[in-house]
This record gives structure tokens, C-alpha cells and sequence, in this order.
């Protein structure tokens, strides 16, 4: 029989044969995603007494701030007040007590060592309790009605399956939540990829006015650099850029760079691999350019870059209550408030090098665990970057201490479903609310300027006892 021709080939359909995936364990909560936010999920989860497992498809945590070296984890403080405290901040003190994060900055963007900080969460996540699969990936999921029943994980075991009675989706892309079949949505443009990359062989002495602290939200960028890639770029001698951004990595002569960018789709894996190939092109390309136009770079090489793209947006999830830019500029006494943010609003242009939106907020805002809630699920909450918001208000909340932040009250949020039964939807509000002040975090409504004011009402009931 003749070979289907390739482009009838990939239009057509095929069956797998049935078969029965093993039952691996059975934990109270699972996380999904090992990021920012999936590490503090499953620590708080297990703190507040749940048995919990977490399931990354690397072999390390940290997501971005470790597999795409982006640095600083932004932000903890505003206005010289500190708006995440808790497991977050925990996490930054003991990388800093490692000599990997400078936790000491005003502006509450804190430098990290990708390496010191993998081994930081590490730590964490095993002295609390939480088991570890790591080289594991969410491959899907088993529905029991509204319930998630099981996680199903590919690996080198093959197709294994791990029961719970509540998940947690930290995956960014909102993996778990689409495979469940809850509704998601995404953007026709979304904000472009970054490939971070770090240096040595720098002269740093040469760039110290661009090592200061962030100053009303705003990173110190130098002129003359970015003057002279805007040159280049007009010229078509280079292709976009961000920044550039342009940090001290710890020790003389070392900087990570954020300065790459391209727009893309990181959930389209064709998409995303032709994005990965030309960010990897491009980035030798720029350090070339670094070496031979700005003299602090002449003797400069690459030390490391990201195993992959830094990914700002894919998927959000459709949830029961939609963050908006307008309770990032006025926050609101929001009842199930389980997190703050105070990130500027920033959205990068995916055609050009600047921003199509750049808002400072005056003060940290509310973040509630509505937003974090799939439209109809029961047992599953999400955190991180597939938050249920709008295009401005995810330019502000999709930043990494923030969703660390969301992650403590998504992992408490599952840990209390598995102890009381309540759906995420009639959640405890106020058990919620004094499990994360006990652990740390701060949910005060202190930020909002008439505590008395009237909140949005919640679409669906949040109980309060």
C-alpha cells in the first residue's frame, strides 16, 4: 500500500488502543508545576496538614525564575512597605542565607541565584513534607462529575495516574483546568517571549549607575546601549528588543540580561520551538553585537542561558471573578482577598520595543481567591500566571513574587477542601483568611481607602464561617 502523502497524513485522525493506566499513590492535594507558584502552593498545603504532592516535568524547581533565569523576582515591598510576607518571603530569606538572593533592596525586587535558589526550594518543599515526581509531565486528567478524580503524568514509567482529593493547577498554561474541560481563554495577542541569558568576562565596574535599585517601579536601563540598539534595529541590522535590562549577577564581571524578545505562543509547540530556535540565534547574535559596540562587553561570554524561553502569557483561566485593571489602580476589600500584588501594569509589545502599557500603581491591591477558581470546578483551584484577569490587570499580577503569593492561599484553599469538603466555590472564606495570616502571609485590607465600602459581591456564594 502506497505512503499517504505527509499533508493528508497529518489531517486525518488516529485511534490509540484502550488501555488501563496504573494508580501510582494517592495524596490529600496535587500540585501541578514545580513554578514560583507551585512550590509555595504544595508548602502550604502540607503545612496546613495535607498530604501533598508535587509534579514537575524538569528536574528542579523554581519554573521561571530557575529553567528561564529571569531575575528579579518582582515585587515584595512598595512604598518602603513589605505587601508578601509568608512562605514567599521565607523561601528569599533562606536563598539569602545561601549568599543566592539579595533580599535587602528597597523596591522589593530581589535578585536571585538560579542555582542557589533551586536548591533553597528544594529544601523547603522536602523539610515540609511534600513528596517530589520530578521528569514527570501533566499529560491529563480522569473527572469524577465536576470533580478531578486523577492527574495523569507521562514519564519513564510511561502513563502513570496519581488520585487526590483536591489539585492545584500551577502549570501557567492552565494545563489541568483544560484537560478537566473547564473553560478557558487566551488572547489573540499576547505578550512576546523572552530568552534571559547571563554573562561573564563583563567589565561591571563600567555599568555600576545601571546596578541600582528600581525606582518607582522602573529598572535602571542605560541610554547609551539601548540608544545604540534602537540605531541597530532601525537599521535592520537586529531584530526587536526589550530594555535592555541589565543586571548584577552576584559577583564582579557576571550580569543576566533580559533584553531578547519575539512574539509567540507558547501552548502552539510548533510555534513555540521556531520560537525557541530563533531566540538561540538571536541571542549569540546580540552578544556579538554587545562585544563589538560597548567596551564594558568586549571580553565578555555567555556563562548560561535559560533551558527554555521565558513564557509571559498563554491561557486564563475563566474564572469566578475577573481581576481588572481597575482593582489594581484602586485595590478593593475584596472578602476572600488571599494575596496582594503591586507589580506596575506591563505589558511589552510583541511588534516593537517598548510598552504598550506602562501603569505604576500607587499601592499594593487585593487579589481574591475568586480569581484563582475555574467557572464549575469543585476540588481544583489554581495559581500563577492563569489567573482570571484582564489584559491590564495580568500585566500587573503575573509578575513571580505575586504568584508565589497566590500559590500559599491556592495550596491552603485545597489543604481546607480536603478537611471540610467545602467546593472552592463556598470556600471558608474566614478559615482561609486565618490559616494564611498564621502562616505568615499578609491579607490585611489596610491598601484600600474605605474599608467600610461595599467589595464586588461575589458571583457565587464564598461562605464567611
Amino acid at each position: 500500500m502506497d505512503k499517504m502523502p505527509l499533508q493528508e497524513e497529518s489531517s486525518v485522525l488516529v485511534t490509540e488502543r484502550s488501555r488501563e493506566i496504573p494508580v501510582a499513590d494517592r495524596y490529600d492535594v496535587i500540585v501541578c508545576g514545580g513554578g514560583p507558584s507551585g512550590v509555595i502552593a504544595a508548602v502550604a498545603a502540607a503545612r496546613t496538614g495535607a498530604r501533598t504532592l508535587l509534579i514537575e516535568r524538569y528536574g528542579f524547581v523554581g519554573g521561571m525564575s530557575t529553567s528561564a533565569l529571569v531575575t528579579p523576582i518582582s515585587e515584595f515591598r512598595i512604598n518602603g512597605k513589605q505587601h508578601i510576607g509568608g512562605i514567599p518571603f521565607e523561601l528569599l530569606r533562606n536563598a539569602a542565607a545561601l549568599g543566592g538572593a539579595d533580599i535587602e533592596r528597597d523596591s522589593g525586587n530581589y535578585p536571585v541565584n538560579d542555582e542557589v535558589l533551586k536548591l533553597a526550594a528544594q529544601r523547603l518543599l522536602l523539610d515540609s513534607g511534600v513528596s517530589l515526581l520530578y521528569h514527570s509531565w501533566f499529560s491529563g486528567c480522569i473527572m469524577d462529575g465536576d470533580r478531578v478524580s486523577h492527574v495523569v503524568v507521562q514519564n519513564k514509567a510511561g502513563r502513570v495516574a496519581y488520585a487526590a482529593d483536591a489539585f492545584v493547577d500551577c502549570t501557567g498554561d492552565a494545563d489541568l483546568v483544560r484537560a478537566a474541560g473547564f473553560p478557558t481563554a487566551k488572547g489573540t495577542v499576547l505578550q512576546p517571549a523572552t530568552l534571559w541569558f547571563q554573562l561573564a568576562g563583563v567589565d561591571t565596574d563600567m555599568l555600576q549607575e545601571i546596578f541600582g535599585d528600581a525606582v518607582g517601579g522602573i529598572l535602571p536601563v542605560s541610554d547609551t546601549i539601548r540608544d545604540r540598539l534602537h540605531e541597530l534595529n532601525a537599521q535592520g541590522e537586529i531584530p526587536i528588543f526589550g530594555g535592555p535590562w541589565i543586571s548584577r549577577f552576584f559577583h564582579d564581571g557576571m550580569v543576566s540580561i533580559n533584553v531578547l524578545r519575539e512574539p509567540t505562543d507558547a501552548s502552539d509547540p510548533e510555534w513555540f520551538t521556531r520560537t525557541e530556535c530563533s531566540l538561540r540565534e538571536n541571542m549569540h547574535q546580540m552578544i556579538d553585537v554587545l562585544r563589538s559596540n560597548f567596551p564594558e562587553f568586549k571580553d565578555s561570554w555567555l556563562m548560561k542561558s535559560g533551558i527554555q524561553t521565558g513564557v509571559r502569557e498563554t491561557y486564563h483561566i475563566v474564572g469566578l471573578y475577573k481581576l481588572t485593571k481597575d482593582d489594581v489602580i484602586v485595590p478593593k476589600a475584596f472578602p476572600d482577598t488571599v494575596a496582594k500584588g503591586a507589580h506596575v501594569i506591563d505589558i511589552h509589545d510583541s511588534d516593537g520595543t517598548g510598552q504598550s502599557d506602562f501603569t505604576v500603581p500607587k499601592q499594593e491591591y487585593n487579589i481574591p481567591l475568586r480569581a484563582l477558581v475555574p467557572r464549575g470546578s469543585r476540588n481544583l483551584v489554581t495559581a500563577g500566571r492563569c489567573i482570571s484577569a484582564d489584559g491590564p490587570g495580568f500585566g500587573s499580577v503575573r509578575t513571580m513574587a505575586t504568584c508565589m503569593a497566590m500559590g500559599q492561599g491556592a495550596g491552603i484553599a485545597a489543604a481546607l477542601h480536603v478537611q471540610r469538603g467545602h467546593s472552592m466555590s463556598q470556600m471558608d472564606v474566614a478559615a482561609l483568611r486565618e490559616t494564611l495570616i498564621a502562616q505568615g502571609a499578609i491579607v490585611d485590607f489596610d491598601n484600600c481607602a474605605n474599608d467600610d465600602a461595599e467589595p464586588p459581591m461575589p458571583e457565587v456564594e464564598m461562605s464567611e464561617a
